[in-house]
């Protein structure tokens, strides 16, 4: 019997996951999984995810055969990749950040380029299990484009001395929207919220509740980092 995903080399010394039959179909695997959530089953999406990573990482070698890096150029390759990714945020928002950071180092692994961009979530997941030493390791790949950087620098003063650095301060301020989201009472994921953030061109002001909505799940866990934060803002 045929298996339904097989590793195979290409001439770039890269891998692709070549899928046979339905179940090999990891773009279609995670097109069904995305139908699922919108239909309001959040969790069976995630378990349609998870299923897809347990049949992905069943093909690549085992750990001590080292890591192979995939061809990102082909479509069945590139949607498991981003099934990698997805599972990972699920177990991430879902408090398992251990878990999430296995599966998104996994991903990295198999490509160092990261084109989907996943370290940021790599860092958040550090946060949330405390491993300070990993996320400084990846501090200068989440670049300076983006407040999680020094957000996350903000967060790990304040967890190893108890105050917040003025420059982390100063270098969080030049994220105005980040910082007024970070100022609100409250951040809803309203109608409005969801047409813009869904648009080909989101507004500043949904990014930037996005990204608080994305880091929440590891700032909750440190519950007077946030009110600190903001007073040293104001």
């Amino acid at each position: 019997m045929k298996q339904f995903l097989e590793l195979q080399p290409t001439a770039n010394q890269t891998f692709r996951l070549m899928g046979y039959g339905s179940r090999g179909n990891l773009a279609a695997r995670l097109e069904q999984s995305y139908k699922v959530e919108q239909s309001g089953d959040y969790q069976g999406a995630c378990q349609l995810r998870y299923e897809a990573f347990q049949d992905i990482i069943s093909t690549l070698p085992d750990d001590e055969d080292g890591a192979v890096a995939l061809d990102r150029n082909h479509p069945n390759t590139l949607a498991a990749m981003e099934i990698m990714l997805a599972s990972a945020v699920d177990n991430y928002l879902a408090g398992d950040g251990e878990m999430a950071a296995a599966q998104i180092e996994l991903l990295l692994d198999s490509d160092e380029e990261d084109p989907l961009e996943a370290t940021p979530i790599l860092a958040l997941c550090y946060a949330m299990i405390g491993e300070w030493e990993c996320l400084e390791d990846i501090d200068t790949d989440l670049g300076d484009k983006s407040a999680i950087r020094p957000l996350l620098r903000a967060l790990y003063q304040f967890v190893t001395s108890g105050k917040i650095e003025n420059a982390a301060v100063a270098e969080l301020a030049r994220f105005k929207d980040f910082t007024a989201e970070l100022k609100r009472a409250d951040h809803p994921t309203d109608e409005a919220y969801l047409r813009d953030i869904s648009s080909e061109h989101p507004s500043r002001v949904a990014l930037a509740r996005e990204l608080y909505l994305r880091a929440e799940p590891a700032l909750s866990l440190y519950p007077d980092f946030l009110s600190a934060l903001v007073a040293a803002l104001k």
